[in-house]
């Protein structure tokens, strides 16, 4: 949550209807970065999901907000991530860039995840989490961010106000994150997650007056699954994510993906925010994986604001050379 406070003078922001869909509609008093493609950044949210898929990977995100207006928020997000060999234990690092209006976020992440075995293999050179029915894991991330705020974009009520600032001012702190997921197979998987736990307040003083940014813990939920109708050709998808701060209207998720060969799949989601997601794409040899999410509001303002567009690219590397010539264009061929 952002507060401007002057002394003497009532100061205003001028972002017009973006103010209105950014900090009004889209997260109320929420500020954990947001996405449609909310499986394939889960990690983003979850510390305890590091190295869940037992595989080297990469992936990066980018997400552009309500398009029509000018200087629209943006999000880019990048991760690795994988397991310490073969043992019950998950690395990965991160690094996101947010700006939002005058106030935006740069900064990098590092967790690692416990993964508690519930169930036994008959194969003894399986991966751990390939290895077991399933199993639990905790996690924890420290995070460490620039939070900017830009004085230029703030203007006064009256023309011969001074302002708060002239020029850019930054803060530099620390957050830690903790979660916990469970996954059963590739039937079921769940997760709870809680970023911002230091709750810090970052005030920026000025001339005449100051800004203060106040840090808020964010209840995260994800859960989903997968139902095999035809086993490598058709299966059908759930998932959904809730989330849950203080003093904000709750926002859930609930959505459906459509996925032929085990690499091409389609998808639609709605959220509580009045906002339907489109989403599709392609995962070519179990190594590439690329995404896209379109999300249009049906807010009364949508046709001032636009839609979220969102693309999603992630790698995975520590394939064997056999398995990668054996492995067909899509994972299902073949089958």
């Amino acid at each position: 949550m952002i507060r401007y406070i002057p002394v003497g003078n009532i100061f205003k922001k001028t972002l017009l209807t973006a103010a209105v869909a950014v900090l009004g509609y889209a997260g109320y008093a929420q500020q954990i970065e947001e996405f449609s493609l909310f499986r394939e950044n889960a990690v983003a949210l979850n510390p305890a999901m590091v190295g869940n898929q037992g595989f080297l990977s990469g992936n990066f995100t980018f997400r552009k907000q309500f398009s029509q207006i000018t200087d629209a928020p943006y999000t880019a997000y990048m991760n690795m991530q994988g397991q310490v060999a073969d043992k019950n234990f998950g690395i990965g690092a991160s690094l996101i860039h947010d700006q939002t209006g005058p106030t935006g976020k740069t900064g990098v992440t590092l967790a690692a995840a416990y993964q508690l075995k519930l169930g036994k293999s008959n194969n003894p050179n399986a991966h751990y989490n390939t290895a077991t029915t399933h199993m639990i894991s905790f996690g924890l991330s420290v995070s460490l961010m620039q939070y900017r705020l830009n004085g230029s974009a703030l203007h006064p009520d009256q023309g011969g106000d001074p302002g708060l600032y002239s020029s850019n001012a930054y803060k530099l702190t620390p957050d830690v994150a903790f979660g916990v997921y469970y996954q059963w197979k590739e039937n079921l998987y769940a997760g709870f997650s809680v970023p911002q736990v230091m709750g810090l307040n970052i005030n920026y003083t000025g001339r005449d007056g100051y800004a203060a940014i106040k840090t808020v813990q964010h209840l995260n939920f994800l859960l989903g699954g997968k139902i095999r109708v035809y086993k490598h050709i058709f299966s059908i998808d759930p998932a959904g994510a809730f989330r849950w701060v203080k003093n904000a209207p709750p926002q859930g998720d609930i959505g459906l993906r459509l996925t032929f060969l085990d690499g091409i799949w389609v998808g639609g989601t709605y959220r509580s925010t009045s906002t339907a997601i489109l989403d599709a794409g392609i995962e070519i040899k179990g190594l590439v994986r690329l995404s896209y999410a379109y999300d249009l509001n049906f807010s009364k303002y949508h046709g001032d604001i636009g839609p979220t567009h969102e693309f999603s690219v992630g790698f995975r590397f520590n394939r064997d050379k056999k398995q990668l010539h054996d492995t067909k264009v899509f994972a299902g061929l073949g089958q």
